[in-house]
């Protein structure tokens, strides 16, 4: 029984960076019900590491920093597969060079360029895969899921997914 109606339905996942991933888990669970799972990493190293992982996955290599890869990796995927019925988002980044600080002290070329990743990357993948999307695909984010995380250790990330 296909439950959730995903069987080879296409899914980009994004934000793998190891087995803890969240991302890593969602993929799993999208291709154990069935569904085609293609992966988008951050760099050519993240795509060897991942692929360690992840053997024979579809994994393509995209810095949602710059919105000429966004848009290239929807055309590249589009000369793959006709269809995306699906994109998680699971991408964040904190520039933390300075360590661990109250999020306060933090520099706001930081916190800008976390939110650029974290945060605008979603807008901007919704934009360019949007002639892509099936009709009745969805775009998911994944945030932070407990208040004491974002209260205590997150430091400025707190307020970047909140932003999310």
């Amino acid at each position: 029984m296909d439950f959730l109606d995903i069987v080879d339905k296409t899914f980009l996942v994004f934000g793998v960076a190891n087995k803890k991933s969240v991302a890593f888990s969602i993929g799993e669970v999208l291709s154990e019900a069935g569904a085609d799972v293609v992966y988008s990493v951050q760099s050519r190293e993240g795509k060897e590491s991942v692929s360690k992982i992840l053997p024979g996955a579809d994994i393509f290599v995209c810095d949602v920093e710059r919105e000429p890869e966004i848009k290239k990796l929807a055309e590249d995927i589009a000369e793959k597969y006709a269809r995306i019925h699906g994109i998680v988002h699971s991408i964040a980044f904190a520039n933390y060079e300075e360590g661990l600080k109250p999020f306060h002290e933090t520099k706001k070329k930081n916190f800008l360029q976390s939110v650029d990743v974290s945060c605008y990357s979603l807008i901007a993948i919704a934009n360019a895969f949007k002639d892509l999307l099936d009709e009745r695909a969805s775009v998911v984010t994944i945030s932070i899921s407990t208040t004491k995380m974002a209260a205590e250790p997150y430091g400025f990330m707190a307020p970047v997914k909140a932003a999310l």
